[in-house]
């Protein structure tokens, strides 16, 4: 079998995300696509290609995802806890999951990435991207752009609401 190598492949787009498993995910280019989540239920939509054509939606119960999960651990700050253990290199946190959480999650560490002292940071906003490694060596890099802390969002915020002239399908 020959070795493929890795590539890279890049997005753009805004997060958005309320404690417990809420996201919504609005991908701009390359391609628009919107991801909708709450702990309930969780739409994928694609917009039409050429204007007046279908887009799609695939609606499904909502399974804990790995951003939501990792997110959720935040939530008691990033020091050591029953799910990652810390520590310190040169401009880095280093969150290690423990191997229930690696099995549970599929991932095994998120590295938190700054130009300052990692050390001195309190808030998430305060770094420069998250670089997530899943158990199977892959890696997903966000650069956080422009990081908002303890936004107010609305409930019907993580309910999509589905646009007339969709093809809309059920998922697993």
């Amino acid at each position: 079998m020959a070795n493929i190598g890795t590539f890279t492949k890049k997005s753009f787009g805004k997060i958005d995300y309320r404690y417990p498993s809420h996201i919504r995910f609005e991908k701009i280019s390359p391609d628009s696509s919107t991801f909708v989540s709450n702990p309930e239920k969780s739409w994928y939509y694609v917009p039409p290609f050429v204007k007046g054509e279908k887009g799609e939606v695939t609606i499904q119960e909502s399974n804990k995802l790995v951003l939501t999960k990792f997110l959720d651990a935040l939530k008691n700050g990033l020091e050591n806890n029953k799910l990652f253990t810390h520590k310190y290199n040169k401009n880095e946190l280093i969150l290690t999951f423990t191997k229930a959480i690696q099995k549970d999650m599929n991932l095994k560490q998120a590295v938190l990435v700054t130009e300052s002292d990692p050390k001195k940071i309190k808030k998430l906003k305060e770094f420069e991207r998250l670089v997530l490694t899943y158990n199977d060596g892959r890696k997903v890099n966000l650069k956080f752009v422009d990081l908002k802390e303890d936004v107010s969002f609305p409930q019907k915020h993580f309910v999509f609401d589905i646009p007339s002239n969709t093809k809309v399908s059920e998922g697993k």
